[in-house]
């Protein structure tokens, strides 16, 4: 049997348990030398959270491939179902849209889960909705732990706004002093009554660049700016919760 074989990782923390690309793909190469299979294609989303199924370009061709009329394998073979899709939904949709091109899913790590009789569907939906589960505990003890840091005025994750750095390991944010001064140049026009848009324009003419480091300015990017004022004023503000900052003020 021809197969395709789908690995992912969403972070680093993955890699150090085991669970990376070559882990993955050392797991499934076995798996399919034992089985007789042949994998004629390998699909790989590195960096890319399960929960974001859009954003999962391997993911995306491979369907477009399942669906095609000259589609080379008959099954997909992934290691485990979280590697597949962390919601039940994501995971429902895989299914349907390789099962309405008659492509079948295998996992290596759980040999169980194949098949489409009502038990082994029904536990692969079991399984789908604990990995969901998982995913959202996990969602919420990093938020708890953010607020916790906001509380005390530290930097709770996330990008870095225009105007400051976030090394990794440091708790407060850093001025950039380039894009600190676009961001003093934001706050100056826009006392003096421009609209979003000419803000924008403006600051495209005089040659300051947005935090992609594009000279390229949209009204939204500007109001992005401007309604982090007491961020630049040296509050921090995470999730309704506001206090003094650690950072310095840009302001």
């Amino acid at each position: 049997m021809k197969v395709a074989a789908y690995i992912r990782v969403s972070t680093e923390k993955q890699v150090r348990e085991g669970h990376g690309l070559e882990e993955q793909r050392y797991a499934i190469t076995q798996y399919c030398e034992a089985q007789g299979y042949e994998i004629v294609q390998w699909y790989e989303d590195a960096g890319v959270s399960g929960g974001d199924l859009e954003l999962r370009e391997a993911m995306m061709s491979l369907l477009a491939t399942a669906k095609g009329d000259d589609c080379p394998f008959s099954a997909v073979v992934a290691t485990k179902i979280d590697r597949l899709a962390r919601s039940l939904y994501g995971q429902l949709f895989v299914e349907k849209e390789l099962a309405v091109a008659g492509v079948s899913l295998v996992y290596s790590d759980q040999e169980n889960l194949a098949g489409d009789d009502p038990m082994t569907t029904a536990f692969r939906q079991m399984m789908g909705v604990f990995a969901e589960l998982e995913k959202n505990l996990i969602k919420a003890r990093l938020t708890a732990g953010r607020i916790t840091k906001a509380r005390e005025g530290g930097y709770a994750g996330g990008g870095a706004p225009l105007g400051y750095t976030a090394e990794k390991g440091r708790k407060t944010l850093e001025i950039d002093e380039v894009e600190a001064q676009t961001v003093r140049r934001v706050f100056e026009l826009d006392v003096q009554g421009l609209s979003l848009r000419q803000i924008a324009r403006r600051l495209q003419a005089e040659g300051y660049t947005t935090a992609t480091g594009k000279n390229k300015w949209q009204a939204v990017q500007v109001k992005r700016i401007l309604d982090r004022r007491p961020l630049y004023e040296g509050q921090y503000v995470y999730a309704g919760v506001v206090a003094e900052g650690q950072h310095a003020a840009i302001l």
